[in-house]
């Protein structure tokens, strides 16, 4: 069985091993990586989707999910538990100006609508880092 909770806790074994040294590389930054291409194109055909992103690790997928989401000078709503609130440095606030805004997750770990609720910010000034919209606009 593949570990895959963490990169440090995966160990591969000789089949993995031979396979990654046969696999056809190239550099991913223009395109030319056949293998991750091929399996960019297979989560996106999976998904339904018309393109997908690898990214090797969880904390570079939650940020650019993060960063996808949110713009800068917002929050966002999170577990007190959740990994990227806890062990990864900041880095939605360092890299992308965005808060979390924490609460209590439930005994199964999913984030209570009520709480959700309670945490959202109305729209407008001083807390809304965008102005709001004209009446029949979206902002």
């Amino acid at each position: 069985m593949i570990d895959l909770r963490s990169d440090t806790v995966t160990r591969p074994g000789r089949a993995m091993l031979e396979a990654m040294m046969a696999a056809p590389v190239g550099d991913d930054v223009y395109g030319d990586d056949p293998t991750v291409n091929e399996l960019q194109r297979y989560a996106a055909d999976l998904a339904g989707k018309e393109a997908a992103l690898f990214l090797p690790t969880g904390t570079q997928a939650k940020l650019v999910g993060l960063l996808s989401h949110c713009q800068r000078g917002e929050e966002y709503i999170v577990g007190q538990g959740a990994h990227n609130y806890l062990y990864e440095a900041g880095g939605a606030a360092v890299l992308g100006s965005i808060q979390p805004q924490p609460i209590d997750a439930a005994a199964d770990g999913s984030l209570p609508l009520d709480k959700v609720a309670a945490k959202i910010k109305p729209r407008r000034y001083p807390f809304c880092p965008h102005p709001p919209a004209e009446p029949g606009k979206h902002p």
